[in-house]
């Protein structure tokens, strides 16, 4: 880790700086700024993950977890957690997340990235009603109607379209498909009571789905590979897939 971090810190003048459209959690320097205020501990640092904010806060910004606001939460809850006995630090990280979901909600629906409403984990809906949850559970009462809808849009196989208006069944996969709800879905199961039975019962389908067409033929990458397929299962299911993301030589 020490290895990745330091040669980052060398390169990171030729790293292209955040803007509206990638301000997510696959930017760079926002990653490496994160990840510098949780190794060092120092809380003056983390005014500086925060002040990123001016970015997400731009109209023009998106809101997804790759590139937009969602992965910018992401940051801000990573950080936040090696923060919590800093009262400053804390107050500091639960302000600007608060601004950020709220210039979130505040966007028409359905949320769109590149003009399509995506509904997967990476680029779609379930991913920003995640991390919107995840950062501050106070907001799952407001955006139960948006997950119950969500579910409804669940195919017979278990698996979801990747965007409305619902096309093709084809895609089993972390970025748009059942793995990446399924992932979603356990995290903040919780924190919609009403819905459990709902949510239980499209995990459950989901699975099913992820087990019959989720052995991948590409690289075993995570968004678009068996090795993220295998996070969205549990015990010998998940040793089975993962078993399949690595190669063994005959010499």
């Amino acid at each position: 880790m020490a290895q990745y971090y330091n040669h980052a810190k060398r390169y990171v003048k030729s790293y292209r700086p955040p803007d509206r459209c990638h301000c997510g959690i696959a930017d760079d320097i926002m990653a490496l700024t994160a990840i510098d205020a949780i190794m060092l501990g120092d809380g003056k640092r983390v005014e500086n993950i925060c002040k990123f904010a001016s970015i997400e806060l731009d109209a023009g910004a998106g809101n997804e977890w790759l590139y937009g606001r969602a992965g910018y939460l992401y940051f801000l809850r990573m950080v936040k957690a090696r923060f919590m006995e800093d009262e400053k630090a804390t107050k500091l990280i639960d302000s600007t997340a608060d601004a950020v979901i709220k210039a979130i909600m505040a966007c028409e629906r359905p949320w769109t990235w590149h003009g399509s409403a995506y509904l997967g984990a990476v680029h779609g809906s379930i991913g920003i009603m995640t991390q919107i949850v995840l950062t501050n559970p106070a907001w799952a009462p407001k955006l139960a109607p948006e997950l119950e809808e969500f579910l409804t849009y669940q195919y017979d196989s278990g698996n979801w379209p990747s965007s409305l208006p619902p096309g093709q069944d084809w895609l089993v996969q972390v970025c748009h498909g059942a793995p990446g709800v399924i992932i979603s879905l356990q995290s903040i199961k919780q924190y919609f009571p009403d819905l459990q039975d709902k949510i239980e019962a499209a995990i459950a389908e989901g699975t099913r789905c992820i087990k019959e067409r989720g052995l991948l033929t590409k690289e075993p990458g995570l968004c678009h590979g068996i090795s993220g397929n295998a996070l969205a299962l549990d015990g010998i299911e998940f040793e089975h897939f993962l078993s399949f993301s690595k190669c063994e030589y005959i010499g």
